[in-house]
C-alpha cells in the first residue's frame, strides 16, 4: 500500500516537472511533509527542471516545491501567506495547543496539503499559519473559534517576525541506539506504545517515515 502511495506521489511530482518544462513556467506543489519531500529529492535528478523548496521561513519543516525550467525563475516568491491566530479576549482565552488550532482548522474542512507549519507562541498564546495563498481568504472569514476560545485572523508580512518555533532543550538516557527505545524515552512513553507510533508511521527518522523498530539512531 506505502509503495502504492509512493508511486504516486513520484508520479505527481513527474507531471509537475514536464508541465513546467513544457509550458515555460514554475509549477508548485502543495505543501509536502517530510515524507513527501524525502520521494522529490531522491527523484530530482530525473527532472529537467529546477526543484526549489521553501516554507515560509528558514528551518520548516513543511515545505512547498517549484518546479523551475530556467534560471530565469529561480528568484521567485511562492504563493504562501502567513495568517496570525490570536484570542479576541487575551485575558479569558484557554492556553491552546497545537492541536488545538490544528483541530480547528481540520474542522473547516481544509486538507492538510493546503497548511504549512503551526508555529505556535506560548508567551503570547497566539499561533502563526502558513498556508497556501488560495486559501487564506477563506480561513480568515471562516475560522472564528478555537475550543471555546473566539479568536481573530489577520495576515502578515512573512518577513514581519522570528517564526522559528520554541525548542525545549532535554537531557535524555537511553539504553539502546533502537528507534523504538529512543521514540519511548523522547515521548515518555513505553516501548510498545513506540512501536505503535512506528507501525502507524508517524515516525520519521533522517526525514524518512521508518517502520523498523529497530533501526539505529545516528
Amino acid at each position: 500500500m506505502k509503495q502504492d502511495s509512493d508511486d504516486f506521489i513520484r508520479k505527481h511530482f513527474s507531471d509537475l516537472d514536464g508541465r513546467a518544462f513544457s509550458k515555460d513556467f514554475p509549477c508548485y506543489t502543495d505543501f509536502l511533509d517530510l515524507n513527501e519531500l524525502s520521494i522529490l529529492h531522491r527523484a530530482e535528478s530525473s527532472f529537467r527542471c529546477h526543484i526549489a523548496c521553501f516554507g515560509g521561513y528558514d528551518t520548516s519543516e513543511r515545505q512547498m516545491a517549484a518546479f523551475l525550467p530556467s534560471d530565469a525563475f529561480l528568484d521567485i516568491s511562492f504563493p504562501i501567506r502567513v495568517l496570525l491566530i490570536s484570542p479576541v479576549t487575551p485575558k479569558f482565552a484557554e492556553q491552546l495547543t497545537h492541536r488545538d488550532y490544528l483541530g480547528a482548522l481540520m474542522n473547516l474542512m481544509i486538507k492538510r496539503d493546503l497548511m504549512g507549519d503551526l508555529i505556535v507562541k506560548k508567551d503570547q498564546n497566539c499561533c502563526y499559519l502558513f498556508c497556501v495563498e488560495r486559501i487564506a481568504g477563506f480561513i480568515a472569514e471562516n475560522l472564528t473559534r478555537v475550543k471555546h476560545t473566539e479568536v481573530s485572523v489577520k495576515e502578515v508580512s512573512i518577513e514581519a517576525d522570528d517564526f522559528s518555533p520554541d525548542f525545549k532543550e532535554e537531557d535524555i538516557i537511553i539504553t539502546s541506539d533502537r528507534l523504538d527505545s529512543f521514540v519511548a524515552a523522547c515521548s515518555h512513553s513505553s516501548r510498545s506504545a513506540a512501536s505503535a507510533l512506528i507501525d502507524s508511521e508517524r515516525i520519521f527518522l533522517n526525514e524518512k517515515i521508518t517502520t523498523s523498530h529497530k533501526a539505529p539512531v545516528k
